[in-house]
């Protein structure tokens, strides 16, 4: 309180020394001019004071405040608490607001692939993350790329986690045929080259 009262007293004086002067002021007197530059300047550093004192931590603060609400409307997308669910190791959480992603945007293949992921890598259900890759396939006609590469994980998922090769391999043949010109079709060719080699290794040895 005691503050704000030397602050008023301090303004007032100050302001009426600017008054006077605006007043009184002869721009055909030099002298009289030097005399009030004192005055003059005593009131900018003491404007200068307040701005630094009052005016400038509420425009900082306001700053930060608008920086720190964006940040945290960046932080509250869906994804990113998919992905935090994942990270504490709640998968069925996770699955379930991955779902959710799933539906508001259905031109993002992200989620079907992180849900199958999880299925298979954490929740050990092969079978049931292929099943999700499929339902993804299903659900919309998707671009190429990304229709392919739904179809290129469930052949390494019947491989890696089912040992089956036949499933795996004619999964990829259609990979070729159906989307010869996509990003993946040179993959299904590689793997294919491999398994190929592979079992005529198998052969020679058995």
């Amino acid at each position: 309180m005691l503050r704000k009262i030397i602050h008023a007293i301090v303004f007032v004086t100050i302001a009426s020394m600017v008054i006077s002067i605006l007043v009184n002021n002869d721009p055909d007197d030099a002298s009289k001019q030097a005399a009030q530059l004192p005055a003059l300047l005593i009131a900018a550093l003491y404007v200068g004071f307040m701005f630094v004192m009052y005016a400038l931590p509420v425009i900082t603060s306001k700053a930060s405040n608008a920086v720190l609400a964006s940040n945290e409307t960046i932080t509250r997308a869906p994804i990113q608490f998919a992905q935090a669910a994942y990270a504490r190791g709640d998968y069925i959480e996770a699955i379930s607001l991955y779902r959710t992603v799933a539906e508001d945007e259905p031109d993002n293949r992200l989620p079907w692939v992180e849900i199958a992921k999880i299925q298979n890598d954490q929740l050990e259900d092969s079978e049931v993350a292929i099943n999700t890759l499929k339902t993804a396939l299903e659900e919309k006609e998707w671009p190429a790329d990304d229709a392919a590469f739904f179809m290129g994980r469930i052949a390494e998922i019947y491989l890696d986690q089912l040992g089956d090769k036949e499933m795996c391999s004619a999964i990829l043949e259609q990979i070729i045929e159906t989307f010869p010109e996509s990003q993946y079709s040179a993959s299904a060719h590689h793997r294919l080259n491999e398994l190929a080699k592979s079992e005529a290794e198998e052969k020679a040895q058995g």
